[in-house]
């Protein structure tokens, strides 16, 4: 391993420590949780800051997007993101494309300083936080104080990372390490979509996604999405040319997304492995896992029918309801879910 990236290992680590955390106390790991936790991993780290990586996560396994220098960046990033809690794998997609890191801006430390706390005091979705700079060092930015909220945490930094003459962001703020409902899961935005925050794009990704889901013709195992300031990456796999058309309009039409970048490449289905199986086997097995994710409270019932999963029944929280619809359309031999699933309290917030 040569010394610069030796280096950056040492410096990752640090991040590591200062960003992942332990996985929320008494809750399952959700998806949207580890990525928004490997998006500020390789956000903090100095091998890749900078590069404008999509993350995204299904059932543990996480995709990689987008394009670096050269494959120490590609490798390192891989490494980084296998580091976060809650991942069970990483497929690194990541395109290695050479070219020169975005032109620097040289600024005295102070003068970021300013610009740095400015650019964070401008924005109104943080107004419920308290961050602020602690210290700059050769361009390298430490941050400290209280975000109200984890979506609000993710914000600060990138709103930081994007000032011109930032190289580096570091963290040392406090907040809370797993979503609150209305984050992500409701069916309304958190918050006003023109804001562009980390909260919308959580909540426009997991809508996304979830409409993919209950969709008769859309894979949405075979379809990764992230989102950042409201533009939707699609990438992944589609086995045709309209199915493409129809999950960028599926995308366009979820509330607060400005535009939809498309990254979805076409294998024909009979190139890929089929998988078939008894549709009463199916039934139980989506019975089975839904049982072992231990749903507090719901009374949710399946039925399999020409590889089609219904849900119906009850979930006490808008969480549980994505829950197991991600956790039907993961189970082998299921095609796509009809959710007919009922929130016994639409409001009602997770504890």
């Amino acid at each position: 391993m040569n010394s610069k990236l030796h280096q950056w290992t040492l410096m990752a680590c640090v991040a590591v420590m200062l960003v992942v955390g332990a996985a929320p106390a008494g809750a399952g790991v959700s998806d949207a949780w580890v990525s928004t936790k490997v998006k500020m991993l390789l956000m903090n780290s100095p091998a890749v800051a900078g590069y404008p990586i999509d993350v995204d996560t299904d059932e543990g396994r996480v995709t990689l997007h987008g394009k670096v220098p050269s494959n120490a960046e590609k490798t390192e990033a891989g490494r980084i993101a296998k580091a976060g809690t809650g991942v069970v794998s990483v497929r690194n997609l990541l395109q290695v494309v050479p070219e020169s890191r975005l032109k620097g801006v040289d600024l005295a430390d102070d003068q970021l300083k300013d610009y740095v706390n400015a650019a964070i005091k401008a924005q109104p979705a943080l107004a419920n936080s308290s961050i602020q700079v602690k210290s700059v060092n050769k361009s390298v930015v430490l941050l400290e104080g209280k975000a109200a909220t984890l979506s609000d945490h993710l914000f600060a930094l990138q709103v930081t990372a994007a000032v011109p003459g930032v190289r580096q962001v570091a963290s040392e703020i406090k907040s809370p390490d797993d979503f609150a409902d209305r984050e992500i899961w409701f069916d309304q935005p958190p918050v006003d979509p023109a804001q562009g925050t980390a909260a919308m794009d959580g909540w426009i990704t997991a809508q996304t996604k979830f409409r993919f889901m209950t969709d008769a013709d859309i894979a949405a195992g075979d379809i990764n999405v992230d989102t950042r300031r409201g533009i939707v990456t699609l990438f992944g796999t589609v086995p045709n040319a309209s199915i493409s058309d129809k999950a960028v309009a599926v995308a366009k039409a979820v509330p607060g997304v400005k535009s939809v970048n498309r990254e979805l490449r076409v294998v024909a289905a009979s190139q890929k492995k089929q998988e078939t199986a008894n549709d009463d086997k199916v039934a139980a097995e989506v019975r089975k896992r839904l049982g072992d994710a231990k749903l507090k409270g719901a009374d949710v019932h399946v039925e399999v029918k020409a590889a089609t999963a219904r849900l119906t029944g009850t979930v006490q929280y808008a969480s549980d309801r994505y829950a197991a619809v991600a956790i039907a359309r993961g189970t082998p031999g299921v095609g796509w879910v009809r959710n007919d699933l009922r929130l016994e309290n639409p409001t009602a917030v997770k504890p």
